[in-house]
């Protein structure tokens, strides 16, 4: 069950210095409210900054498909059981063209319903986050699919989202009511017992 009260409360707005306020303004809800996890992470301004520069490529100008992309992520959000993460990345896969259905067998490793590159990319997901490599046959399928640039982008995504999850959770992040809703949609799912 998600935590009910953050350890670290966002910080309000007018307590935002101006050159990190002008970093945010992209990270805003359709209400023009600063995300919960960007206004908590305010909590260190500089550091923040930094942190977007990197999140930017990521998000933005990552050069895996946006599709291959979100399921990478929607992944880790369920590997880290990070609850804002997954709401959150359920709106935007969904955007990139990820079915209802594939977003809940996110939560079922091996599932037969991804093939090809996608399965690659979920086990090199998998593998990349519980010890930070690759084995040799997951190395080779991505390599032959993948672009140079790509393979470093997916290490690149996995770390982004790693660290995005363990603030999350640590930090006791609270998704907004607009996205908390999808939970009773799209629940993160609980993880498999090995």
């Amino acid at each position: 069950m998600p935590a009910t009260e953050p350890r670290l409360s966002p910080v309000e707005e007018k307590d935002i210095p101006d050159k990190t306020l002008e970093a945010l303004r992209p990270y805003r809800n359709g209400d023009g409210d600063i995300y919960a996890i960007w206004a908590t992470l305010a909590a260190h301004p500089d550091a923040l900054r930094r942190f977007l520069v990197f999140g930017n490529h990521v998000l933005g100008k990552n050069t895996l498909p946006a599709r291959s992309r979100e399921l990478v992520i929607l992944r880790i959000a369920w590997l880290a059981q990070a609850d804002y993460e997954w709401l959150q990345h359920v709106r935007i896969a969904r955007r990139a063209g990820v079915s209802d259905d594939e977003i809940r067998a996110l939560g079922r490793p091996g599932d037969p319903g991804f093939g090809g590159v996608e399965r690659a990319l979920l086990a090199a997901t998998d593998q990349l986050f519980r010890g930070a490599d690759l084995d040799d046959a997951v190395w080779k399928e991505l390599r032959e699919h993948l672009a140079t640039e790509q393979l470093i982008d997916l290490v690149y995504t996995v770390g982004q989202y790693q660290t995005v999850a363990m603030a999350i959770n640590t930090f006791r992040i609270q998704p907004e009511p607009d996205i908390a809703v999808l939970r009773e949609e799209l629940p993160l799912p609980a993880p498999t017992v090995s």
